[in-house]
């Protein structure tokens, strides 16, 4: 159409250009000629090019029906009518073909671009945060900083801020939840009715800190005053962590409703309602973290920072810095500990009490080497499995000690990404386009997926050397449990989903799907977040309490009905229509931006 355009113009000026040289005094009969040479050369090109756009208006169907094989003729008025009606024609095939094969189809969402404030700057980890915010704290670093952009999905998929956090390079990051449990925080009381008097749930939280009193010096009459002068007609949580002034001060704080009015006891005195709706906050901002859901980064200089989900990453510092001697691989919350790999081989177990994370003293065993260090941690039914090179040694987490080793890769190839779904583990290893799947508790492989075949149809439209290149170091770069889907993430930008619930001992391969909308070039990472529009406070505190790694690696089946993947990558690109030239303009100048593109599941 543009050239069709181009042409009607030059013919448009060359007839100005006629009139102007017949204007001339001087000598100009060759002028004439070769003005005249030039007008029929471009009305016969554009009488070409009309010509052949008649054709690209018609679109020939062949048709399969009881009577046998039908052709039908549909005339556009226009071609780009015919392009958006062929690509709505071929995405509805594809959503039927998913139906049949009782696979979900992700709906694509929205593409959202984050600049570079630092020229090299890569996504290297993202994981949502646990509470009512519902954001994403993704990973991006250039080798020398390490950066946190915070994606916010209400009112709409925007990224609030990006501030660099670290002088290292982020490797890992996981969110834990806040410790809920009666074991750590003392008595944990629920009143579900609000009608129901708070006088017997008043004396059983008086009584239960009364004692915890006796155990420790009383406050001061002056911290007493501070304590009691501290009053809110809500129920509300205390949200404490430092700042780039202070170390200890408080975030605003969030109501809750009083049908979901939970009163938690501490060693230390607790909130306690009162008639009213009053209560009093503890004074002591420490011993609130402990009812903080918290951040978990893991750096390439060997620092673990721990931020609080609520914390404003723009005006926050860490509440909690941890340093290693050797590089943080991977970062996993599971039994209420938090394992963390290190580069030398070792696996560091934090646990905590009442007071908090026991960041001292860690647990410390010694499950690789620093030749063969523990890459990818991951949780299956309570197990921690450790990838290490082309083996994966099993930690009892109640024991610490190593129950079994399995031997995935042959040529000693390193485990790059792990992902479970139901009784089966997803295992992709180093410079490879095949998935192995394995029996959690047979350690049996039952078969192995080549995603060569799907990558190629996916890159079918794109230019020939590119998908050479593509094609000849193709390799998986993620994998995320979904639901029922095994999202894989590659290195030519395209990801892939497995119908994977059905898998068993003896079933047919499963089937690989290619999803139009990715990245052009690698696939970063992949995780996933409960939609803004489902579930409630609770639901994310299960799903926090129970997560494995809401790490680029691998995350766990969520029942919750409506969820958000995420996926992070170089550029952004449309395959179903990557050959257009158009596209492929738009294309060139975002190769270079990362993109964050999201899916409703």
């Amino acid at each position: 159409m543009k050239e069709i355009e181009h042409l009607s113009d030059d013919s448009n000026k060359l007839s100005q250009i006629s009139e102007l040289a017949a204007s001339l005094r001087c000598p100009h009969q060759l002028l004439e000629e070769a003005i005249r040479d030039l007008q029929r050369e471009v009305q016969r090109q554009l009488s070409e090019r009309q010509t052949n756009d008649t054709q690209l208006n018609i679109l020939e169907l062949t048709l399969s029906t009881s009577n046998g094989i039908q052709n039908m003729t549909v005339v556009f008025s226009k071609p780009d009518k015919r392009s958006q009606w062929e690509e709505a024609f071929a995405e509805a095939k594809q959503k039927l073909a998913s139906a049949i094969e009782r696979s979900h189809v992700p709906d694509f969402l929205v593409s959202v671009p984050i600049r570079k404030t630092r020229a090299g700057l890569q996504f290297t980890c993202a994981s949502p945060t646990l509470g009512v915010q519902r954001d994403v704290w993704v990973c991006n670093s250039d080798g020398y900083v390490g950066q946190v952009c915070v994606l916010s999905l209400v009112p709409e998929p925007t990224v609030t801020s990006c501030n660099g956090v670290c002088n290292a390079r982020i490797l890992c990051v996981a969110s834990v939840p806040a410790s809920y449990d009666g074991h750590h925080t003392g008595i944990n009381i629920s009143v579900q009715d609000p009608s129901a008097s708070l006088a017997n749930t008043i004396n059983s939280i008086v009584n239960s800190t009364s004692k915890s009193r006796e155990k420790r010096p009383s406050k001061t009459a002056e911290e007493a005053n501070k304590s009691s002068a501290r009053n809110s007609t809500d129920i509300q949580l205390d949200s404490g962590s430092s700042s780039e002034d202070s170390e200890t001060e408080s975030q605003p704080e969030r109501a809750a409703s009083p049908s979901q009015l939970v009163a938690t006891s501490a060693p230390s005195p607790a909130a306690v309602p009162v008639a009213g709706g009053h209560r009093h906050q503890e004074s002591n901002s420490e011993e609130t973290d402990v009812q903080q859901s918290t951040m978990w980064l893991g750096t390439e200089d060997g620092c673990i920072h721990v931020y609080n989900c609520t914390d404003n990453i723009r005006i926050k510092k860490n509440k909690i810095k941890i340093s290693h001697i050797s590089a943080v691989y991977s970062i996993l919350y599971l039994s209420n500990k938090v394992f963390v790999s290190l580069a030398n081989g070792d696996v560091c177990v934090y646990s905590r009490d009442h007071n908090g994370w026991n960041t001292a003293n860690p647990t410390t065993i010694s499950v690789g080497t620093v030749s063969s260090p523990v890459t990818k941690l991951l949780n299956v039914h309570d197990k921690l499995w450790c990838a290490i090179q082309g083996c994966i040694k099993i930690l009892n987490t109640t024991t610490l000690q190593i129950d079994s080793q399995i031997q995935i890769s042959n040529d000693s190839k390193p485990i790059t990404n792990m992902a479970i779904m139901n009784d089966y583990v997803w295992i992709s290893v180093q410079n490879s386009a095949h998935l192995k799947c394995c029996h959690y508790e047979s350690f049996e492989i039952i078969f192995e997926v080549n995603l060569a075949p799907s990558v190629n149809k996916m890159l079918s439209n794109c230019d020939d050397i590119i998908r050479q290149h593509k094609a000849a170091c193709l390799r998986v770069t993620s994998l995320l449990s979904c639901k029922d889907l095994i999202w894989v993430g590659t290195s030519a930008g395209v990801l892939l989903t497995i119908a994977a619930s059905t898998v068993c001992k003896g079933s047919s391969l499963p089937a690989v799907t290619g999803i139009p909308h990715g990245h052009t070039g690698h696939v970063r990472f992949l995780t996933f977040v409960e939609s803004p529009t489902a579930g409630s406070t609770d639901d994310l505190s299960k799903v926090g309490s129970n997560s494995t790694n809401k790490s680029d690696a691998t995350s766990i089946n969520n029942p919750s009905p409506n969820l958000l993947v995420i996926s992070g990558g170089d550029g952004y690109e449309d395959f179903r229509s990557s050959g257009s030239n158009s596209v492929s303009e738009i294309a060139g100048r975002e190769d270079s931006t990362n993109h964050l593109l999201l899916w409703q599941v």
